[in-house]
């Protein structure tokens, strides 16, 4: 029987909870049934996570690069690209194409669209028109933020249109797209970002090996980040929170882990404070977790927040901002607790009440990890993934045709 052929579009092979999901999903898929492709663009000038690229090129049977494909707008990379990815997947024959960000998303489904592939989907990590939120400090950028907006849900109508099937990572990215008129709410699949959940386990003995690696006291309760320091991340939110803690609860410490264009600006909010640090990428997640005594996130938007999947089944208790489809994991104050966007003296506030109620910050994330274990493991993912397959070659009566090809 003929393999069913699959490619995976993702923009780039930067560190990302979307990469991820991507890098799982090309990996699980049963090799008995799919031969798996995977196509991505190339990271700006300075960015490289080697580790990524070689977990992107051991999972999949076949990899690919499209040097044109980037993140940042550039019509004429951006037309080269698409003349180059149609001409490309038109030789591969294709039976499925499977999209992942923003930009691979946009010329990705053109692409497979013009070259005639019987399945796209696409799925969403998080929605492009986020990023128009970005600019919120002038009523000049509230007004370009609107047209902004407005633009990017057009263009993702016009990209739904060319779907059979559209991916969101939780149930109110789902009903957010259906509100905004993205597509029919048929089209539409919810289907949790999988994680690697033999990666995370529970660490009984926190031994405090890292803190004299990053320069922290191991007596006093650390508070820590994982994530981009990028807008939508908003690590100078998170600055300025844990600045208010320091002011009232001098022993905590802060750690931010990872990298990125807000890097610079960060350490110039930070200034002469020692007891925040910035450590850059770590590979080593979580055992980073595992020395964390809360999780706190400052994010401005996100589809789910992967860093704090990942957070809460380390049981970690957890303090985040409540956008996207994080108030579908964090029940304020059964689950962690949550404040909203841009809002760093909330989110302060609450890592505050954690440090001064620790048994209650305990149970909270005992809880969390409950709520994530049933839901969030890479096998359920890659067979809810796989069903979304096989559902749409039988709606388009492609099952007997590729079986006996």
């Amino acid at each position: 029987m003929e393999r069913i052929k699959v490619l995976h579009i993702i923009t780039h092979l930067g560190v990302g909870g979307g990469l991820d999901n991507t890098l799982l999903t090309v990996k699980g898929l049963s090799r008995d049934r799919y031969e798996v492709h995977l196509a991505a663009g190339e990271l700006e000038s300075g960015e490289h996570y080697s580790d990524w690229s070689a977990r992107a090129k051991a999972y999949s049977d076949e990899l690919f690069h499209f040097p044109d494909l980037r993140r940042p707008i550039d019509f004429r990379r951006d037309f080269s690209v698409l003349r180059e990815m149609t001409n490309f997947i038109k030789t591969q024959n294709y039976d499925i194409v499977h999209t992942h960000y923003a930009k691979a998303g946009l010329i990705g489904r053109i692409a497979a669209k013009r070259a005639g592939v019987p399945i796209i989907i696409h799925t969403y990590h998080t929605f492009s028109w986020k990023v128009a939120h970005a600019f919120h400090s002038s009523v000049l950028r509230n007004y370009l933020s609107s047209a902004k907006e407005k633009l990017y849900v057009a263009i993702e109508r016009y990209a739904a249109s060319l779907c059979d099937a559209l991916i969101t990572v939780c149930e109110l990215n789902r009903q957010e797209a259906i509100t905004r008129k993205i597509a029919p709410s048929e089209k539409f699949v919810k289907i949790y970002s999988g994680i690697d959940l033999g990666r995370f386990q529970i660490h009984t003995n926190k031994g405090r090996r890292l803190c004299r690696k990053f320069g922290l006291n191991p007596k006093f309760p650390v508070i820590g980040n994982v994530g981009r320091l990028s807008t939508q991340k908003s690590p100078l939110d998170f600055v300025k929170a844990a600045k208010i803690v320091l002011q009232h609860r001098p022993n905590a410490q802060f750690l931010m882990v990872g990298d990125g264009p807000l890097d610079s600006l960060t350490q110039d909010a930070i200034g002469s404070e020692d007891k925040i640090k910035v450590v850059g990428f770590q590979d080593n997640v979580p055992e980073i977790l595992a020395h964390l005594d809360i999780f706190a996130l400052s994010s401005l938007w996100e589809g789910l927040g992967r860093a704090l999947t990942e957070a809460m089944i380390m049981s970690l208790p957890v303090a985040v901002t409540s956008v996207g489809g994080v108030p579908e994991l964090i029940i304020h104050k059964e689950t962690g607790l949550l404040s909203p966007p841009g809002d760093p003296a909330g989110l302060a506030d609450n890592i505050i009440w954690m440090l001064d109620h620790p048994r209650e910050a305990q149970i909270m994330g005992r809880k969390a990890r409950q709520k994530v274990l049933s839901d969030f493991s890479a096998d359920t993912m890659i067979e809810q993934i796989e069903n979304l397959y096989e559902n749409s070659l039988d709606r388009k009566g492609l099952q007997t045709s590729l079986a006996y090809a």
